[in-house]
């Protein structure tokens, strides 16, 4: 049986070792997962309130006057529920992120979700459609998309993934997480959001080595396939 090229194939496994080695050493959030103690008005451990007071809860709570447990996002554990209507009066939390390569482009996946709410005297069921602006520095760069809460408050909750992208203009940022509503008079959005992770982006100047290197791979795999 023929071997194949021993020089292409060292190529493509450099390649791709190379660029799991960088995803290792991506950045990270510290408690992306925002787990912590539950309580009103505090972000969890590792983050501040940006703005306003956003809650750490679970699935019991606090604000949850449904009587039915808020499902937990694929994440699991507690995760941060925030009110948001127009942008000075929203619910926010962030953190000061460093180690960031000016000029890389970085890309943030989240699960989020409306959770609507119960009014506790009332019993009205209230809540706009909403979605997370994303800020960088202050300034927002990109927001998930919109979200309506469940048509009924026992309705199970119902998380989606999305994604947040920017490029880093500095080694230092600081990221932010604002809850926002559509609402023009400034109706509420009740908001959770959980499981805050870095996706490794490739640098532009890997991906030419990058193609090579599955483009080595693959015609290793076809040699070996027409000599088997």
């Amino acid at each position: 049986m023929k071997l194949a090229n021993p020089i292409a194939v060292c190529c493509a496994t450099f390649v791709v070792a190379s660029f799991f080695a960088d995803s290792a050493n991506a950045q990270t959030i510290l408690n992306g997962s925002l787990e912590g103690p539950v309580t009103v008005g505090n972000a969890p451990p590792n983050w501040f309130n940006w703005q306003k007071t956003p809650d750490t809860v679970d699935a019991l709570g606090p604000f949850n006057n449904t009587g039915t447990p808020w499902t937990l996002s694929p994440d699991g554990g507690t995760f941060v529920r925030a009110g948001g209507s127009d942008f000075a009066n929203s619910e926010a939390f962030a953190q000061v992120v460093t180690g960031f390569t000016i000029g890389q482009s970085y890309t943030l996946n989240i699960f989020q979700t409306n959770l609507g709410f119960e009014h506790p005297t009332s019993g009205a069921w209230i809540g706009e459609v909403g979605n997370w602006e994303f800020a960088i520095d202050g300034s927002v760069v990109d927001a998930t998309s919109l979200l309506t809460k469940q048509a009924l408050p026992t309705d199970a909750t119902v998380w989606s993934a999305d994604s947040l992208s920017f490029v880093a203009t500095a080694t230092t940022h600081e990221l932010a997480f604002i809850s926002r509503s559509v609402d023009p008079l400034g109706l509420a959005a009740y908001m959770g959001i959980d499981g805050l992770r870095f996706q490794p982006v490739p640098s532009p100047s890997a991906l030419p080595a990058l193609a090579l290197g599955g483009l080595a791979m693959m015609r290793r795999r076809r040699v070996a396939s027409s000599k088997a």
